[in-house]
């Protein structure tokens, strides 16, 4: 009996080495078959492109001139003729005051200022007279002909007439200068607008009383616009004049912008560690106005660099590694590589590639490192001829 039983657990155990060895020679085939699939794939070159460095921020659309219209003169409104949303052109009449007062003020001017003027001539003449009279004095009293108080008395009748003259010329032209206020108050008001813009707000209304300083009118010339932005202080060296610049707003969703840098503060705020920029934005359709939040892309550095197709680069799970496959002869070779930065379509690779290597870019999902690969006759050709051109 125990006879039977070593020969039935010896036929066991034959039986399992037979069967392990069955699926070694198996798992041997199918690693020979696998190994020599061959993966068709597409490839592309690492060329060069051009990648440009954008730095994001957010402002407040400005207007490119604002008039805060108020009167120069006090007086009380008798016409009002325009309103919010009209477009006025500068030194257009926007607003006109009771002008009765100031016209009286300009004939009451005009008239003090005749009769000073005629008062001047008058002293002139006289003047003139006395000025003979004195000279003809002076040769007698040299000639010893007069004696010497008659002619103090001549000088002192020059003197006297000399200053009176220069008494009414002082007067003559302050009532000029009294005239010309007079007239500049009677201009003034007519109120005017100082820029070619739209009127956005209005504090006026006809019969009210109005002094100077008191805003009565804003106006806005809106046919640019600017953005201050706030920039880190790490930014500071990359920013230069007239770089571009392309703003959005919510109003507009999609559309984009184009503007340029005219203002850099040269001063770092040492509390909050940024740099002022400004940027103007032409706006010829008026869809841009004042006031409006703003996203603001600043387009900065431009440089050609070396680069792979998005589609070719894949990232080793959890970590931030980078690899492309790379055709050497007929086999996929990984290659760890360095990505700086990434566009739509574009990574650039700054480290692990050289210029006119081949990159595989499809077929990856079945690719290790060694496998080989065929490329399509009519793919192969197409590729060949690109990089000939590049």
């Amino acid at each position: 009996m125990k006879r039977i039983i070593l020969y039935i657990f010896i036929a066991v155990v034959v039986a399992g080495a037979a069967f392990f060895i069955l699926q070694l020679l198996d798992k041997g085939e199918n690693n020979t078959k696998m190994s020599e699939t061959v993966v068709p794939v597409k490839v592309e070159y690492a060329t060069l492109h051009e990648f440009q460095d954008i730095t994001n921020a957010v402002g407040t659309l400005k207007a490119h001139e604002v008039n805060p219209l108020s009167p120069k003169v006090a007086g009380n409104v008798d016409a009002v003729l325009v309103d919010i949303g009209d477009r006025v052109e500068a030194g257009q009449v926007v607003i006109v005051l009771d002008g009765i007062s100031f016209e009286l003020a300009v004939n009451q001017a005009d008239a003090a200022c005749q009769s000073a003027k005629a008062a001047v001539a008058q002293t002139k003449s006289q003047l003139n007279q006395v000025q003979k009279e004195y000279a003809r004095a002076t040769r007698l009293l040299a000639g010893k002909v007069i004696p010497q108080s008659r002619f103090d008395t001549t000088e002192a009748a020059y003197n006297t007439a000399t200053e009176a003259m220069a008494m009414i010329k002082g007067n003559y032209s302050q009532s000029i200068a009294v005239l010309e206020t007079a007239q500049e108050h009677l201009k003034n008001a007519r109120i005017r607008s100082s820029i070619t813009g739209i009127v956005v707000d209005r504090n006026v209304e006809v019969g009210q009383s109005v002094a100077p300083g008191v805003q009565v009118f804003r106006i806005l010339d809106q046919t640019a616009i600017k953005v201050d932005v706030e920039l880190p202080e790490k930014d500071f060296g990359r920013i230069s004049f007239n770089d571009m610049a392309v703003v959005t707003v919510d109003a507009y969703p999609g559309q984009n912008f184009p503007g340029k840098v005219t203002v850099i503060n040269p001063m770092i705020d040492p509390r909050a560690r940024t740099f002022r920029v400004r940027i103007k934005v032409p706006n010829p359709s008026g869809k841009l106005v004042d006031g409006m939040f703003a996203r603001v892309k600043l387009l900065t550095e431009q440089r050609s660099s070396l680069a792979v197709s998005r589609d070719s680069l894949h990232r080793l799970p959890g970590s931030g590694t980078c690899y492309v496959f790379v055709l050497q002869g007929d086999k996929a070779v990984k290659r760890i590589v360095k990505i700086k930065k990434m566009d739509d379509k574009y990574a650039e690779v700054v480290k692990g590639l050289v210029k006119g290597a081949k990159i595989i870019a499809s077929g990856a999902g079945r690719l290790r490192s060694g496998v080989r690969v065929t490329i399509p006759a009519a793919t192969a050709g197409k590729i060949k001829n690109t990089h000939e051109e590049k």
